[in-house]
C-alpha cells in the first residue's frame, strides 16, 4: 500500500513517542512512518522520518509545510497521544485503502466519534461505513485514511489557523466542498461521551489536557505505562 503513518507532535510530548511508535512498529513493522515536530530531543526508531517544522508559524501552515514533502498517496494522520493499544485489523485496512483508491471519496475516519446517526450510502462494497454530513464537525483531528491531495487541500483553504481552531474552521471548509468522508462503525461500544472504540484501528486519544486519560483507559494506559516504564505521575491523570 502507499500509505504513510503520520504522527503530529511537539517536543512537549516527546514522553508519549517511545509508545507511539513502538506500538506502531509492534503492529504494522514495515510501514513508512513519518513524525512532525518542531525539534527532535530524543531518539526514535530508525525507520521514523522526522520532519520539523517552524514552531513560530500557525498549526495550519505547519503542517501544511510537512505535507507538502511527503511522496505517498495516502495517509493516516494522527496526534501522538492516539497509541494503538490492540492489533490493528490490516486486512481491513487494506480494503479500505482499495476503496478509496478505486471510487471518489476523499477520507474514512477510523472510528465513529460525534455522529448521532448511522448514514449508509446505497449500493456500497464494503459494509460498516458511513456517511460522514457536511454539518458541525466533519473534520476531526482523528485517525483516518486521507487521500493526500485532499487532506492537503483541506490545510490549504484553512490558513493561518491554531490547533485549537483547526477542526471547526477545517469542517467549515470541507462542509461547503465536494470532499467526501465515510467513518467505520461495526457496533463497537461506546467509550467516554462522543466516541466509540474501533475494531478496524483500535486505539485511544490517551491525554487530555496534558494528563493520562486514566478515567476511559485505565486497563491499557496500565499495560502501557508499566511495557514503556511510563511514571504516569510526571504528568498526572484524570
Amino acid at each position: 500500500m502507499d500509505l504513510a503513518f503520520i504522527c503530529y507532535s511537539h517536543s512537549e510530548y516527546s514522553d508519549v513517542w517511545d509508545m507511539f511508535f513502538g506500538q506502531l512498529n509492534e503492529f504494522i513493522p514495515n510501514s513508512k512512518k513519518y513524525l512532525f515536530t518542531n525539534e527532535l530531543v530524543k531518539d526514535v526508531p530508525k525507520d521514523v522520518e522526522v520532519i520539523i517544522y517552524d514552531d513560530t508559524v500557525d498549526y495550519s501552515n505547519k503542517v501544511l509545510k510537512c505535507l507538502s514533502t511527503i511522496k505517498e498517496k495516502f495517509c493516516i494522520f494522527h496526534q501522538e497521544d492516539m497509541v494503538l493499544y490492540d492489533k490493528p485489523n490490516l486486512i481491513k485496512i487494506e480494503d479500505l485503502y482499495n476503496f478509496l483508491s478505486e471510487y471518489k471519496v476523499d477520507y474514512i475516519k477510523l472510528l465513529k466519534g460525534g455522529h448521532v446517526q448511522d448514514i449508509p450510502l446505497d449500493k456500497m462494497p464494503i459494509d460498516n461505513l458511513f456517511w460522514i454530513p457536511h454539518t458541525n464537525l466533519s473534520y476531526t483531528n482523528q485517525p483516518t485514511i486521507w487521500k493526500m491531495d485532499s487532506l492537503k487541500l483541506v490545510f490549504e483553504k484553512t490558513p493561518n489557523t491554531s490547533i485549537r481552531d483547526f477542526e471547526i474552521k477545517a469542517s467549515n471548509y470541507v462542509n461547503t466542498s465536494n470532499l467526501l468522508g465515510l467513518y467505520w462503525h461495526a457496533g463497537e461500544e461506546k467509550r467516554g461521551l462522543y466516541h466509540w472504540d474501533s475494531s478496524v484501528y483500535p486505539f485511544g486519544g490517551m491525554i487530555s489536557k496534558g494528563k493520562w486519560v486514566y478515567s476511559e483507559y485505565n486497563k491499557e494506559l496500565t499495560y502501557l505505562h508499566k511495557k514503556y516504564d511510563v511514571d504516569k505521575t510526571l504528568r498526572g491523570v484524570i
